[in-house]
């Protein structure tokens, strides 16, 4: 089997095929393709093009984050991989069932065949996630101050500062192991529970994780302009569909900075929970029901949402799609080879290293 799956045409076959059962489960969705069809044919072609670049310098802002993060522990990966990688991620995401899960499996898989631990991986897989949660708050935030809105502003306050709290505590845990290892061993006087020697285990390991002070600057930046990219996405496809700009003032039948800020925050709360293959049909009623309440007519609405999301949704999946096979799919036997040579490493050092502290093996 593993010779018959080394074969670059198997691999390219069967990822066509799984492609086509998921095309066919979407078919009662294309009606969702020939209205943003209809609507992308009279909008202006720089917005559009405008927007793909936001979407993409998003992607890219996304990679950094990835890139600075596994450089913190010894494990460096060029922009051009971590980008490549984060497109392909996304699209495992956007289009499996279970997409998110699958999509964390692929990023580990190729991070550890990178060179990453799996202590970095999850430690990047935490941070990442808790910088991209306080910056959708924090967005969520401003557009609650800056207009009466309905959001409860002080469950967003606690997100944030949870999120902002969970942040801190990673990044002191990365710099400071044998302190939290102190902790640990307080806390936890039982030591016949296997856990608590494989949690040591792993908080030995946050010895290889060294992010600096500006290292964590720059991945908080960085993550910030992922959120930022991607709202600015959004407010060009409106200001493409109706022809005006959003700025802070409402102009007649259109919404503000604050309302696009807002429909952004609660379409990616309301996407969290991925019902349908990228949360299509709840993600566009969060972001149309949203540009409404704050001023733009039903029908611009639903054209710059549908716009915006075959942009950001259909055209990123399938660019990353593309990458994958081109970038991904031909070395893949390769990564798997990669992470067994690794992982033989591991043991043969773990073994030796038994034997060094028990003289009597």
């Amino acid at each position: 089997m593993r010779g018959f799956f080394s074969n670059p045409w198997i691999r390219w076959a069967l990822s066509l095929a799984f492609l086509g059962v998921i095309l066919f489960f979407l078919r009662d969705q294309l009606d969702f393709l020939k209205m943003g069809i209809q609507q992308i044919r009279h909008v202006s072609p720089v917005g559009v093009a405008l927007t793909m670049v936001a979407l993409v310098l998003s992607f890219v802002a996304m990679a950094r984050v990835m890139q600075i993060m596994l450089k913190a522990g010894g494990s460096p990966a060029t922009l051009k991989a971590t980008t490549a990688l984060t497109f392909a991620a996304n699209s495992w995401s956007a289009t499996l069932p279970g997409g998110p899960a699958f999509s964390a499996i692929l990023t580990y898989k190729v991070q550890r065949s990178w060179g990453a631990s799996a202590v970095l991986c999850s430690w990047f897989f935490l941070l990442s996630s808790a910088l991209s949660t306080v910056w959708l708050v924090a967005l969520g935030v401003i557009a609650v101050f800056y207009m009466d809105a309905s959001l409860n502003l002080w469950s967003l306050i606690a997100t944030f500062i949870a999120m902002v709290g969970l942040s801190g505590a990673v990044y002191w845990a990365a710099n400071n192991p044998d302190s939290l290892a102190r902790w640990v061993r307080k806390l936890t006087k039982n030591r016949e529970w296997g856990f608590v020697e494989k949690l040591l285990g792993s908080i030995e390991q946050l010895r290889s994780v060294s992010l600096t002070g500006p290292q964590f600057a720059a991945s908080t930046a960085w993550s910030l302009g992922n959120r930022l990219f991607d709202a600015i996405s959004l407010w060009i496809c409106i200001w493409a569909v109706t022809g005006t700009a959003p700025m802070f003032e409402p102009e007649p039948n259109n919404t503000t900075i604050a309302g696009v800020l807002l429909a952004y925050t609660t379409a990616k709360i309301a996407g969290s929970i991925q019902a349908t293959p990228g949360g299509i049909g709840p993600i566009e009623a969060a972001y149309i029901a949203a540009l409404v309440a704050t001023g733009m007519t039903a029908v611009e609405a639903a054209g710059a949402v549908i716009i915006y999301r075959l942009c950001s949704f259909i055209i990123m999946a399938i660019v990353g799609w593309v990458i994958y096979f081109i970038y991904f799919t031909p070395q893949g036997l390769k990564a798997n080879e990669s992470l067994d040579v690794e992982q033989d490493t591991i043991n043969s050092d773990s073994n030796r290293q038994s034997a060094i502290e028990r003289p009597d093996t």
